[in-house]
């Protein structure tokens, strides 16, 4: 067989299986699930004492919160595609460019939400699939259709769908929403606060074209220091109830107070995007080193050792 004879077709072939694929995987915000995952995986392993139940139980854990966390950006992206039409950072989206239809693209997400709820009911606890449920109420409901385009106190209610990956993974494990469970709630939504308003405050044009609610820099400066003060307040009390290991306060008192360090640096509307962009990825170190610490819990001493 001529295999270069044939090669065009096969190159055609596959290009035909790859752009359904992009497609579908674009859809999903798979940089939004991935940063989830590791709250999931901080949550879990805080509450298994760094040893997963069975490998069953966390595939079905991070698989099923994974799969529902896609069922809400794709109806997220359903519902916002007329904004996403209006911003440079979004205009390339699949449902803003019409490479996919609404009805297909909901059908799909109706797929990724019932296996995932599948696997949380069948493989982890009933606690964790309810608080999935309410974070995807919360996100493609409350959020997404109702909240987002009338108000910027959206954020905030969007902020709290944010905050259940964590919980998931914890629920998952020990099947009772304690005080730990609602700790951890208040510290990652007043995480989310601070890091939503950076990035509102990064794209401020786009936010803007799109028609979409903003704040004033003075008013986001002010909201990012409550915010931030708010979680460095329940992040110390959470270590406390928990019992937290001696990376934790390090994290929260080094990262922690170089996040607030950078917020209350002088701003002005000249150089309010490199200090938004600054705060933003000072935030994905903060929460990536917090879930880290909560997973190493069992491993590490105690900090009151």
């Amino acid at each position: 067989m001529d295999h270069g004879q044939h090669s065009p077709q096969h190159a055609g072939a596959l290009r035909q299986w790859r752009v359904p694929l992009n497609v579908g995987i674009e859809l999903t915000k798979p940089g939004i699930i991935f940063g989830n995952l590791a709250s999931v995986l901080g949550g879990y392993l805080l509450a298994a004492a760094g040893r997963p139940l069975s490998v069953a139980h966390l595939l079905a854990t991070v698989l099923g919160t994974a799969l529902i966390i896609a069922c809400g950006c794709v109806i997220n992206n359903c519902v916002d595609r007329d904004i996403d039409r209006r911003m440079v950072r979004t205009c390339h989206r699949a449902l803003a460019i019409r490479a996919v239809s609404v009805p297909a693209a909901l059908c799909y997400a109706g797929v990724l939400g019932l296996l995932g709820f599948a696997l949380l009911w069948s493989g982890t606890t009933p606690l964790a699939c309810a608080l999935a449920a309410i974070g995807l109420i919360i996100y493609a409901g409350v959020y997404t259709c109702l909240m987002k385009r009338s108000s910027h106190w959206g954020t905030l209610v969007g902020s709290l769908s944010g905050a259940m990956p964590p919980v998931i993974g914890y629920g998952a494990v020990t099947g009772n929403f304690d005080a730990t469970a609602l700790l951890l709630v208040i510290v990652f939504c007043c995480w989310q606060m601070p890091h939503s308003h950076a990035i509102t405050v990064m794209r401020h044009e786009d936010f803007r074209a799109a028609g979409l609610p903003t704040l004033t820099l003075s008013q986001a400066w002010r909201e990012i220091v409550l915010y931030m003060l708010a979680f460095l307040i329940s992040a110390a009390v959470l270590g406390w109830v928990a019992n937290l290991n001696v990376s934790y306060p390090l994290v929260i008192i080094g990262l922690g107070g170089y996040w607030i360090y950078v917020a209350l640096r002088r701003v002005s509307s000249r150089t309010s995007k490199a200090w938004a962009r600054r705060l933003f990825v000072v935030s994905i170190l903060l929460i990536l080193a917090l879930n880290l610490s909560l997973a190493l819990n069992a491993v590490l001493p105690s900090f009151s050792i």
